[in-house]
Parts: C-alpha cells; sequence; structure tokens
C-alpha cells in the first residue's frame, strides 16, 4: 500500500476539517436549545476540530521526530493509523456512556 499518499490525504483531510471547525465555533455561538438536542452542530464540529487537531499532532509527531525510523513497514503504519483512529472512538464512547448516565436515551 503506498502509505505515502495515503498520510498525505490524511493530513489534508485533517487541515481542512480543523479549519472547517474552527470557522465554524467562531462565526457561530452556541444556541441556548442545543442543550435538548443529543448531538447539536456546535457538538459535532467540536468533536470534528478535536479529532482533526488529534489526527494532525499524530502526523506532526511521525513526521518530525521520525519515530519508527526512515522507512516505515506496512505493520508499523497500521499500528500508527490504529493509534490515530482510537482517540475518535474513545471519545465517542465516552460521550454515549455520559448520555446514558444523564438519562438521555429512551429507557425500556
Amino acid at each position: 500500500m503506498n502509505w505515502e499518499v495515503i498520510n498525505g490525504i490524511t493530513g489534508i483531510i485533517g487541515a481542512i476539517g480543523t479549519v472547517a471547525s474552527i470557522r465554524y465555533i467562531t462565526t457561530h455561538q452556541k444556541e441556548p436549545n442545543d442543550n435538548n438536542k443529543i448531538v447539536s452542530t456546535y457538538k459535532l464540529m467540536s468533536f470534528l476540530l478535536a479529532c482533526s487537531g488529534w489526527v494532525l499532532l499524530c502526523f506532526a509527531y511521525l513526521w518530525f521526530f521520525e519515530p519508527l525510523g526512515a522507512f516505515v513497514s506496512d505493520s508499523d503504519y497500521q499500528k500508527f493509523f490504529g493509534i490515530m483512529l482510537s482517540f475518535p472512538a474513545i471519545v465517542m464512547f465516552i460521550f454515549g456512556i455520559r448520555l446514558m448516565y444523564n438519562g438521555n436515551i429512551a429507557r425500556d
């Protein structure tokens, strides 16, 4: 697999997501009726900002410090992308647990 292309595409998507979410958050204020929604646009953009920032932080670490050396094997890249994908999964898991704890999900 051509990991350099995947790195480039993921980095560009991360940068676009960061710019779009920062632009939305700075131009739109949190609405008072957003507390009644499970996922508001503001929360979604905040999630996008956090995930995009995590991706860019991981790539900056990989590109500048080269912890895996100059040549990165396929298995190392798969581990690296696993670390990158773990953050959004953890955030969604914590959000779901908070929803269940607060009782925002319909109970049987």
